[in-house]
């Protein structure tokens, strides 16, 4: 499966991966955010049609897997502890596999970033090609 990345997700974010769907996240912007932005972030937010470097693709598809398990480790820690009054050893189990597959996920996004910035140069010369009226200015679409 091919990982879907977008520009401008979120105000303070270049690209990243997809997490949900391009819908979901338009829905909040237009019910959340400061009347005076939603034209500009909704304008700015779209699919990455280029080609990125392939080391940015695969840390990003490496993060979001490791999303995935942390959150299902998560949940399952959620609902040990709704029981922990019965069954504590067991969310203590649960809860370590919690931190475990953190502890993965914060070496995967750390993976991710440090890609990121080795690959900027490419990465913002492809931003520049696809969203040339953007004021994205190295760490915000917001002034």
């Amino acid at each position: 499966m091919k990982t879907k990345l977008a520009w401008h997700i979120y105000h303070n974010i270049l690209v990243e991966p997809l997490t949900e769907p391009l819908k979901r996240r338009i829905k909040y912007i237009r019910l959340h955010k400061p009347k005076e932005e939603i034209e500009m972030r909704l304008r700015l937010l779209k699919l990455v049609k280029g080609d990125l470097p392939t080391e940015i693709i695969e840390a990003d598809e490496a993060c979001l897997e490791a999303d995935k398990v942390w959150l299902e480790a998560y949940k399952a820690c959620r609902e040990a502890g709704e029981a922990w009054r019965e069954a504590g050893e067991a969310w203590r189990e649960i809860y370590k596999a919690c931190l475990e597959a953190d502890k993965t996920w914060r070496e995967a996004y750390k993976a991710c970033l440090e890609a990121g910035e080795k690959n900027k140069d490419l990465i913002e010369t492809l931003h520049r090609e696809e969203c040339p009226d953007c004021p994205w200015n190295g760490n915000s679409i917001l002034s």
